[in-house]
C-alpha cells in the first residue's frame, strides 16, 4: 500500500510541473481553433509600410468651373461665296480658326464658341454717269479686299447657328473704261470697316450653308466645318 501511495504521488508532480511549464512557454491556442501566426523573426527586418494611392483626379468638367475650350472645340474650315455689294457684285473666300476663349453659355443648352476668320473679297462696281462731252460716259471700278475678323456663335441646334462678326481690311484695285477721266470718279483704294450678323446651317454631310449681311453688303455661299 506505501508502495502504491508512492507511485501516486510522484505521478501527481510529474503532472503538475508539465502543466507549469505549459502556462509559462507556450501561448494557448486561439479561440475557435484558428492556428496563431508565428512569433517575429528579430533578425529580419519589418515588413514595408503599405504605399498610399495616389490621389483622385476629378474627372474633366467635374471642377464646377467652365473650362475654356481647345482649338478643337469649336468648328473651323473654308468657306466660299458670292457677295452682293450694294450696286456691284463680287466672291470671295474665308478661312475659320477656332478661338481658346471661354464659352458665355454656360448655363443654358446652347453652344457657343469664338473664332477668327481671315480672307479676301474681290468687288465690282459699274458707274453710269450719262452723257459728257458728247458721249455716253460709263466706267468701273474693281477692288481686292483683304479682310481679317471675329466672330462669336451661338448654335441653337447640332445643324443651326447665328453669329455677328467684326471685320476690317483695305480694299486697293482699279478703274475700267474712264475714257480719260481721273477726277471726281468713285472707288479707290480705303479701309473698309465692316459689322455683320450671319446664318449657319450645317447639313449631315458636313457642307454647311451659310449666309450674311452687313456694311459691304449680303453675302451667300457653302463652308466645309470641322
Amino acid at each position: 500500500m506505501r508502495t502504491f501511495a508512492t507511485a501516486v504521488g510522484v505521478f501527481g508532480l510529474f503532472l503538475s510541473q508539465a502543466a507549469m511549464a505549459q502556462t509559462l512557454g507556450e501561448v494557448p491556442p486561439p479561440p475557435g481553433g484558428a492556428t496563431a501566426p508565428p512569433p517575429a523573426d528579430p533578425t529580419q527586418p519589418p515588413p514595408a509600410a503599405e504605399t498610399p494611392p495616389p490621389p483622385a483626379v476629378a474627372a474633366p468638367g467635374m471642377t464646377g468651373q467652365p473650362a475654356p475650350f481647345g482649338v478643337t472645340g469649336g468648328p473651323g474650315g473654308p468657306s466660299l461665296w458670292g457677295v452682293l455689294p450694294w450696286g456691284g457684285y463680287g466672291m470671295g473666300a474665308r478661312y475659320m480658326l477656332p478661338l481658346p476663349i471661354t464659352q458665355l453659355l454656360t448655363r443654358t443648352k446652347f453652344r457657343d464658341y469664338w473664332a477668327l476668320e481671315f480672307g479676301a473679297d474681290i468687288l465690282h462696281w459699274s458707274y453710269d454717269y450719262g452723257v459728257i462731252g458728247g458721249s455716253n460716259f460709263n466706267y468701273s471700278w474693281t477692288a481686292v479686299v483683304p479682310v481679317v475678323g471675329m466672330m462669336w456663335q451661338v448654335w441653337f441646334t447640332e445643324n443651326f447657328a447665328v453669329y455677328p462678326k467684326i471685320e476690317a481690311g483695305y480694299g486697293f484695285g482699279w478703274y475700267s473704261d474712264t475714257n480719260g477721266q481721273t477726277s471726281n470718279l468713285s472707288g479707290g483704294n480705303h479701309f473698309y470697316p465692316s459689322g455683320t450678323a450671319g446664318v449657319l446651317y450645317k447639313l449631315n454631310n458636313g457642307i454647311t450653308l451659310r449666309a450674311e449681311a452687313g456694311y459691304v453688303g449680303g453675302k451667300a455661299g457653302v463652308a466645309w466645318l470641322f
